[in-house]
């Protein structure tokens, strides 16, 4: 058996083994409920879980808590058995009895980063949308330096109203960020436009692009070049956006209805 053989069998059983262990973990409500485990003599639903499937206690307690909120979503509740808990549970966060089946869909096409990051943006747009999710400390993160300074009343009044212009829940550290940052620029020699007749960029246009994710309120490096204008119907250039690869592949996600609230709301910032 060669390398490309063995690993080629790692990942086919890899999947094999999350499809069977997510359809295990979505029994386990109704398990808990009907107390079989009791009946087939195991002392508690978590030593029937991990004996049986390997299943952690957080697991359980996860999964028990989820489905009891996707009673009037059974859309969204079936997908635990096909795309796990974890995907399950951040979807759940915002979906509604109304939006059930989209949010079922996009827990089956999205990755769970790319998931995580929809709700989030789209629980900022629509305050009070689904279960609360904490929110980050106003003030400084322990990773940070902390230091005193005396400001200006009038600074301080400044830097208030450009904080209340940012999304809700933004903190100081992201005001700061705003205020200090500044473009890069890397001088080039001729750098050449890109050809309009190719997918990919030119690297000199690249690097033109180069910095922080452009949706607001976002402070991840831009990781890819999103064309406002589909590259297969326009063949061009002209409307580039660089993005998180997360918010890259919201971009190019259906339109539902969820989908167009959230455009909507971007609009302001745009």
């Amino acid at each position: 058996m060669t390398d490309k053989e063995l690993f080629g069998l790692c990942q086919q059983y890899g999947r094999e083994a999350r499809k069977w262990k997510n359809k295990f973990v979505s029994l386990l409500p109704e398990v808990y409920r009907r107390e079989l485990y009791r009946k087939k003599g195991f002392g508690s639903i978590f030593e029937f879980a991990a004996k049986l499937g390997g299943v952690s206690k957080n697991v359980v307690l996860e999964v028990i808590r989820v489905e009891k909120r996707l009673e009037e979503m059974p859309e969204l509740k079936s997908k635990i058995a096909e795309v796990g808990i974890h995907k399950v549970r951040i979807a759940a966060s915002a979906a509604t009895k109304e939006t059930d089946q989209e949010w079922a869909d996009k827990a089956t096409t999205m990755t769970k980063s790319a998931l995580e990051t929809y709700v989030k943006d789209i629980r900022e747009s629509h305050p009070g949308m689904g279960l609360p999710i904490p929110q980050q400390d106003d003030g400084f993160d322990n990773n940070f330096e902390n230091f005193t300074t005396k400001l200006d009343p009038k600074i301080i009044l400044k830097l208030k109203i450009i904080k209340s212009k940012m999304r809700k829940g933004a903190t100081w550290n992201e005001v700061f960020s705003k205020l200090v940052e500044l473009p890069e620029t890397r001088p080039q020699k001729n750098p050449k436009p890109s050809n309009p007749n190719k997918r990919h960029l030119a690297t000199a246009k690249r690097r033109e692009l180069e910095g922080k994710c452009e949706i607001e309120g976002c402070n991840r490096p831009a990781a890819e070049i999103h064309h406002k204008k589909p590259w297969a119907k326009y063949r061009s250039h002209d409307e580039l956006q660089p993005l998180c690869k997360d918010h890259h592949e919201l971009e190019h996600q259906s339109d539902s209805t969820i989908d167009q609230k959230f455009r909507q709301y971007k609009l302001q910032f745009s």
